[in-house]
């Protein structure tokens, strides 16, 4: 499930905040494109097993969280391609290649389905709050507070990932 992997929760988080400021058409698209990643890469977990995915899930997730936190959104092309890929490295990095090929695929298949509802709650609850008159400055402020700490957590993780375990000694 994509909440017991990190780097997976994180981009999942930050995703939905992101798509939580998009406008509906556009948003539309993009989860049209997180659908479309997420199985592309449950197949692709079939020939590649189970590669290393968080290297490009934290740097995606520092993306959308710094979109958040500045308030930005970008153009559709990016908001399309940020989902796409992000589908695209969850659902690789769901299928455990010990698994046995129905297990791995009721695996991906609950990835898939729990990666979208997720990401959709998240981005419907972002949207609808901001529209509200009275919640929507303090939606917007909160939104990007919490694109601020995922910007810390992405950050932070990224280093960590980069210099190794806490603990280990040189030599």
């Amino acid at each position: 499930h994509p909440l017991l992997a990190p780097a997976h929760a994180l981009m999942l988080l930050a995703l939905g905040l992101y798509l939580g400021r998009v406008d509906e058409p556009r948003k539309a698209v993009a989860i049209w494109a997180l659908g479309i990643g997420l199985v592309l890469g449950g197949l692709l977990t079939l020939p590649l097993a189970d590669p290393d995915t968080d290297r490009g899930l934290l740097p995606l997730a520092l993306v959308c969280a710094v979109l958040v936190a500045a308030g930005r959104t970008g153009p559709a092309a990016l908001v399309a391609t940020l989902c796409a890929l992000a589908g695209m490295l969850v659902g690789l990095g769901s299928g455990d290649p010990g698994f046995a090929p129905w297990q791995r695929f009721l695996t991906i298949g609950g990835s898939v389905v729990g990666a979208l509802l997720i990401t959709g709650q998240l981005a419907f609850w972002g949207e609808l709050l901001g529209r509200h008159p009275r919640l929507a400055h303090g939606t917007a402020i909160g939104q990007r507070i919490l694109g601020g700490w995922l910007v810390a957590i992405s950050l932070l993780m990224l280093v960590l990932g980069w210099v190794g375990p806490l603990g280990r000694t040189g030599g």
